[in-house]
């Protein structure tokens, strides 16, 4: 038998439900009472005229404005307004947090309650138990005595053992309209050990994505810094700004203040950090002077969209000197840049303004001769006029790089290009290129290059020049695709027939935009090898190759291998072993397999034409797995360059991981190098380069292991270094890290 009755609140309608039911019938079985507010369900219910009471016995179920309640037994006392529940309660609330009891009272429309052997079930799966507890639910504040709390699972087999971790008061306060959880006389306690105790302490609740507060301690030893403890405090000042402010304490220098700041502006957003010591002065072999002074760096970065066609970038990067971000391992970096980029966007056409400023921190880096870019600019205009088919690109480039102590250079460059694509009926592709550009230049102070090998002879000295560049181009490739069951197969000879003229100035101009060019697979192929505008390649020339590709529905490959011959011109543009020495250039190539996600190998090389010597070779596989994983990569490099920065050298490097089970993980990594390295280094004040011997053997290792589960993570590493610059000493780092679920 079911009775079902309507009205507007949980009290009217379990006394509606009195009146449908006869109360000389004095129990109904199955009964269930539903209303637009409240749904109440169960085995029976029964109704005593002369306490007032309703009884709701047998799989109780009763909903109301969110909140869910599952008890044996529910008693409602229409006198005193109160609602008893009994035998394994369960209060849900609208939130999501789950209340677990042997007994509830409540008041209110299930808002209010009081709770005896309280279990409180929180939204990530955290735990709180009390003695007691009291609920508030129109002020948001649940209170709780003697009260214990843990995001750690407790195992439900009644061997009573204890959590991770756990924290215990007197008394704990849930605040749901500030999401936050206060403990008064609190006390830590890791594997059931008391290790930290205070009368006052808070933490966000789960429902917070962010809230002000500590987070995790970071702990390590080290060669440089000694012991090194930094507590971070994290604030949040609203929406759209926080900031975390960390104190660092070393046994070695001192005390070291850094800090973060986050700010997101609707249209745009920035960040900036930095850090800031006053620490015992060392000199460049890193003994102590005697003197103290302050040392510290500055970064910041941003993106602002200032309309639908213009937006801007910016980075800032500083240090107070040299190896302030190594010796307090902050970052690795030895060249720091500074800039600022404006960017128009116009339909097809574009503009882009830049300012670029650069500080090294190598020790062949020289202040004075170090360029900056004030400013460099670049814009495309490509109108709708498309004569013989082709497309039309304007280009124009404007740079004024000063140096405070050297050569300064100003460049002004205006371009014109035509391309089309043809595809014959026989599949040919064939890409043609006509280009055309003009560059001013305007030098100062030529007698003080950064860098002699790039200084040029242009011109018997300071003053300007200028020189006119054409360049027609043509690459023809046929791509043949043969289909099988698994995949298809790609075989793509390709033929490339480049032609300017020999006039210009291509070995006696500066060289500040193209200074790494070396020919590779990447470049082979390209009508503009070098990636700036100083380098320019005169001349005729034919480059060929023949390229393989295969796209299977698990395995891929890219196989390509070619050659370039020079026709007319002259290689003196190009610094020795940079691969275009003579008629014939080195034979590049690379070679891709991939099967699905978790394997590729890629292998990159450059060989002498003649003799197949091997100029630069590369190698790279990698597995990644869902337990194990492992990258590995070989460098030689044997060019012979002349050239600060460009030494040869030859090194191996791998990282892997191994996830034992679900909680624990284990990973590492090294880099050795197998053969000695010479290093140039220029005399700041006369010029002279000398040179320094970098010896074979290990230059990093590290180790480390991490335990995370659901309410705590630890972590220990272990690092060794084995170079040496300056104050920044060789030596061995450890590095712990806990964090406690919910406490940071």
């Amino acid at each position: 038998m079911r009775n079902t009755v309507s009205g507007k609140s949980l009290v009217l309608s379990w006394l509606l439900a009195t009146t449908v039911i006869p109360r000389a019938a004095a129990m109904a079985q199955d009964a269930t009472v539903a209303s637009e507010n409240v749904e109440l369900s169960a085995d029976s219910l029964v109704y005593d005229a002369g306490t007032g009471e309703v009884r709701a016995i047998g799989r109780v179920y009763l909903k109301r404005d969110g909140y869910i309640l599952e008890a044996g037994e529910v008693v409602y006392n229409e006198r005193t307004g109160t609602a008893e529940a009994r035998g394994a309660v369960e209060l849900e609330t609208p939130t999501g947090e789950r209340i677990i009891a042997p007994r509830v009272t409540l008041s209110d429309a299930l808002k209010d309650a009081f709770v005896q052997d309280i279990r409180l079930l929180m939204t990530d799966g955290a735990q709180v138990a009390a003695a007691e507890a009291t609920r508030d639910g129109d002020g948001g504040i649940t209170t709780l005595n003697r009260a214990v709390y843990s995001p750690c699972e407790v195992c439900a087999d009644g061997s009573g053992n204890e959590p991770l971790w756990q924290l215990k008061a007197v008394r704990v306060v849930h605040d749901r309209n500030k999401k936050r959880l206060y403990y008064k006389n609190a006390s830590l306690e890791v594997f059931g050990v008391p290790i930290l105790w205070t009368p006052y302490f808070s933490h966000p609740d789960p429902t917070m994505d962010r809230a002000s507060g500590l987070l995790p301690l970071d702990i390590q030893t080290g060669k440089n810094l000694g012991v090194v403890v930094g507590l971070p405090y994290y604030h949040v000042f609203n929406k759209s700004q926080d900031a975390t402010i960390t104190p660092i304490l070393t046994t070695k220098e001192g005390l070291v203040l850094a800090g973060e700041y986050r700010h997101h502006l609707g249209f745009g957003q920035f960040q900036m950090d930095g850090s800031i010591t006053y620490t015992d002065g060392r000199d460049d072999d890193g003994a102590l002077t005697g003197n103290k002074e302050f040392r510290g760096h500055f970064s910041s970065d941003g993106y602002f969209s200032h309309s639908d066609h213009w937006r801007s970038t910016y980075k800032v990067n500083w240090a107070s000197d040299d190896t302030y971000l190594r010796r307090y391992d902050i970052s690795d970096a030895d060249t720091l840049v500074s800039e600022y980029n404006l960017e128009g966007f116009y339909d097809r056409s574009y503009i882009s303004v830049r300012t670029v400023g650069f500080q090294g921190l190598r020790v062949e880096d020289v202040s004075g001769l170090t360029g900056h870019a004030l400013p460099l600019i670049d814009a495309e205009y490509i109108p709708d006029f498309q004569p013989l088919g082709g497309t039309i690109s304007i280009k124009g480039n404007a740079l004024a790089l000063h140096r405070t102590d050297g050569l300064d250079t100003q460049r002004f460059s205006l371009s014109a290009s035509w391309d089309r694509r043809l595809i014959t009926p026989k599949g040919f592709v064939v890409d043609l290129q006509a280009y055309a550009r003009s560059d001013a230049y305007n030098l100062s102070d030529i007698d003080r290059p950064d860098d002699p090998s790039f200084g040029g002879t242009f011109g018997a000295g300071d003053g300007s020049d200028w020189r006119n560049l054409v360049r027609a181009t043509a690459t023809v490739t046929w791509p043949l695709v043969k289909f099988t069951e698994h995949g298809s197969h790609t075989i793509e000879p390709i033929v490339e027939i480049t032609l300017s003229p020999r006039r210009g100035t291509p070995d006696n101009i500066v060289n500040e935009d193209s200074r790494a060019f070396e020919l590779n697979d990447l470049n082979l192929f390209s009508a503009d090898r070098a990636s700036g505008y100083d380098l320019w390649e005169e001349g005729s020339r034919v480059t060929y190759g023949m390229q393989w590709r295969y796209d299977g529905r698990s395995w891929s490959t890219d196989v390509m291998v070619g050659q370039s011959w020079r026709i007319s011109g002259t290689d003196t543009v190009f610094a020795d072993g940079a691969g275009l020495e003579g008629d014939l250039s080195n034979i590049v190539g690379r070679t891709r397999i991939r099967y699905k996600e978790w394997f590729d190998f890629e292998h990159r090389y450059r060989v002498e034409e003649d003799s197949l010597a091997v100029r630069r070779n590369e190698l790279m596989v990698a597995f990644r797995g869902a337990v194990v994983g492992l990258q590995a990569g070989y460098l030689k490099l044997d060019r012979d360059m002349d050239i600060i920065t460009r030494e040869d050298r030859e090194e191996v490097r791998a990282s892997a991981y191994y996830n034992i089970d679900e909680n624990w993980r284990l990973d590492g990594g090294f880099t050795h190098r197998l053969t000695g390295a010479a290093i140039q280094i220029q005399d700041t004040l006369s010029g002279e380069t000398t040179l320094t011997q970098e010896h074979a053997g290990g230059v990093k290792y590290d180790i480390g292991v991490s335990y995370i589960n659901e309410c705590i993570e630890l972590g220990l590493r272990w690092r060794e270094t084995f170079t040496r610059d300056r104050d920044v000493e060789p030596g061995t780092s450890i590095m712990f890290r806990l964090k406690l679920k919910n406490l940071g």
